[in-house]
């Protein structure tokens, strides 16, 4: 009999739950939409392990599984297998939520890689075991999905959740910033999509039809580099052209994260005020000139950290979709 996991739990838990994961992730609520970085959750984990996700509560009392998204702070209970999870080092699940990170009581982290080093550092300092391994499930999109040839816009620009003027499907930006004009070029980007495969196949599509891209969304960045798309981080903020050390606060702490584990320092940007209409054309040329391709040398052993028995290979450029198994997701 093969094994669906080589932790005696987990494969438990799998067999229990009828041969489905039980897998934590953030979901599009009441039917509405889903966002593209919390979706690759379970569209990476189906996809690596040949196993139907099932949500599984943050405060679940069973064995459960965890990759994509900042919510290690937020999960407690039960046995959790951390896999590229990020922890907000300022924020717990249990007692004072604003409080800094501590372990939550009668919960058993597993941690078999996280995002990166400071969250990391932060499981360490609360005596959690974590390996010096890191990634984020989301770097293996270009494998299961492969980018379309023709590129439709010249930039793209991926506006934060935060940013948006309400949390319908097709709000957008609520700052001058994000403001265009016609014939420029432009295509601004927000990451909610319709919660179905299309829709996630939809929005990864439109943010691979640009030549250029700066986003102030973490996955907006994240997928720019693992497909080699030219891009910024664009944080709001006076500027212009900026070289930002990552522990610089003007770095979201997701972004400092992840990319010091891909061993860099710094971190190109372009900031722009939120309130003042940004000159696309010098975001465009300082992407030109700025743009340094980012790896992650750490994405094979990343990919044998895999808490489940993959049935794909890193030795693949591409990786096939189990049939009907991405449409049957419980975005």
């Amino acid at each position: 009999m093969t094994a669906f996991s080589p932790h005696l739990d987990l494969d438990d838990a799998i067999r229990r739950n009828r041969e489905c994961v039980p897998l934590g992730w953030v979901r599009s609520v009441n039917n509405g939409p889903a966002n593209l970085g919390d979706a690759s959750s379970a569209v990476v984990v189906a996809t690596m392990s040949g196993l139907q996700p099932l949500p599984a509560n943050f405060n679940d009392l069973g064995v459960r599984m965890t990759a994509v998204g900042t919510i290690g702070q937020d999960l407690r209970f039960g046995t959790l297998h951390i896999w590229g999870t990020g922890f907000d080092a300022g924020r717990r699940a249990f007692g004072r939520r604003d409080a800094a990170f501590a372990a939550a009581p009668a919960t058993n982290y597993v941690v078999h890689a996280v995002r990166g080093p400071h969250t990391r550092r932060t499981l360490l300092d609360c005596g959690i075991l974590a390996p010096p391994i890191y990634g984020d499930a989301a770097w293996f999109l270009p494998r299961i999905f492969p980018a379309p040839a023709l590129k439709q816009y010249e930039l793209g620009v991926i506006a934060h959740i935060s940013e948006l003027s309400d949390e319908s499907l097709g709000a957008g930006p609520r700052f001058p910033r994000y403001a265009t004009g016609l014939g420029d070029g432009v295509r601004i980007i927000s990451t909610r999509h319709e919660a179905s495969l299309r829709g996630f196949r939809a929005k990864l599509d439109q943010i691979l039809s640009c030549r250029r891209i700066v986003s102030l969304s973490f996955h907006g960045k994240l997928i720019a580099d693992c497909y080699g798309i030219p891009n910024l981080y664009f944080p709001r903020d006076t500027g212009g052209p900026l070289e930002l050390g990552l522990d610089d606060p003007r770095v979201n702490h997701r972004f400092a994260d992840f990319y010091a584990g891909c061993g860099l320092r710094k971190l190109p940007a372009f900031g722009q005020p939120a309130q003042t209409a940004t000159a696309w054309d010098r975001v465009m040329d300082a992407v030109d000139r700025m743009w340094q391709p980012a790896g992650n040398p750490m994405e094979r052993v990343f990919f044998d950290a895999f808490p489940l028995t993959p049935k794909v290979s890193m030795d693949d450029a591409a990786w096939a979709l189990p049939e009907g198994l991405l449409d049957s997701l419980q975005w």
